[in-house]
């Protein structure tokens, strides 16, 4: 990895195109939108989305982009509602992501057509976490099966490329039962009743959301080690930035592999 990988808009342009667009990407814990009509909104690897519980139950992860002039639908991180308007010029959506209205000036020549709903991405949910797809992942992630009783989620904003808090997830780490990381966002570590998901959710090429879901306990008893990660992350991004690599690792040294491969795919496909 060259220093500008981790400090540049190019390099994470790119990685939207090679990383984020073929694989399952994490959104949220299940239990974050458990109600009908809850809804949580995010950005993940440059792509905007949010993920809705509707009338029915039904989960569905949906661009975030209005199909009037691709504004975003959805300006907050989270609530409950019964539907969505774009705050830009109206547009309204019901819960399924489906066109219901347009003001007079603004509405479109023909409100039957489909290609005015949100665009639905491909969603699953796994062992209580909800993932979604810009492509057609062959199969689901594995998590290690099922997790304890939920206890919350903490969120850590952190001043960082999102591959050097990878790196620092994976640091010291070998895959067992009690680690699993699931490419390219999520780690799984399980310490007796206790099962930690650490879920990275890369915002711009130096912003970082960490989301640590917490089951088997309160999510609060995890509070300092998530303020640690945060601490270490952008210290190294520092270190980075100046040329230093990431420590050596099995892990480590696999995720770089896969960067690689996505690049030089990504490349081809371009």
């Amino acid at each position: 990895m060259k220093s500008e990988d981790y400090s540049t808009g190019d390099a994470f342009q790119a990685e939207k195109r090679s990383v984020f667009t073929a694989d399952w990407l994490p959104l949220c814990a299940e239990a974050q939108i458990a109600k009908p009509g809850d809804f949580l909104s995010a950005t993940v690897g440059g792509w905007s989305v949010f993920g809705v519980r509707d009338t029915e139950g039904t989960l569905r992860v949906l661009r975030n982009a209005c199909r009037h002039q691709n504004m975003q639908v959805v300006g907050t991180p989270s609530g409950n509602c019964e539907s969505f308007r774009c705050r830009f010029h109206g547009w309204t959506y019901d819960l399924q992501g489906r066109f219901l209205s347009a003001p007079a000036p603004v509405a479109p020549k023909d409100p039957t057509s489909p290609d005015l709903h949100l665009i639905p991405l491909t969603t699953v949910t796994e062992a209580g976490l909800i993932f979604f797809s810009l492509g057609a992942p062959a199969l689901p992630p594995d998590l290690g099966g099922q997790l304890p009783a939920y206890g919350g989620t903490l969120t850590t904003e952190i001043a960082c490329n999102w591959k050097v808090c990878v790196e620092h997830l994976l640091a010291d780490h070998t895959p067992s039962t009690d680690f699993i990381w699931r490419w390219p966002l999520v780690m799984v570590r399980r310490a007796g009743a206790v099962v930690i998901v650490e879920q990275i959710a890369p915002h711009t090429f130096l912003r970082t959301r960490l989301l640590t879901h917490v089951f088997g306990c309160a999510a609060d008893n995890h509070r300092q080690a998530a303020a640690t990660i945060k601490h270490v992350c952008e210290r190294l991004q520092a270190d980075r930035a100046a040329g230093t690599p990431a420590a050596d690792g099995a892990l480590t040294a696999d995720f770089h592999r896969r960067l690689a491969e996505a690049y030089a795919q990504g490349d081809a496909a371009g």
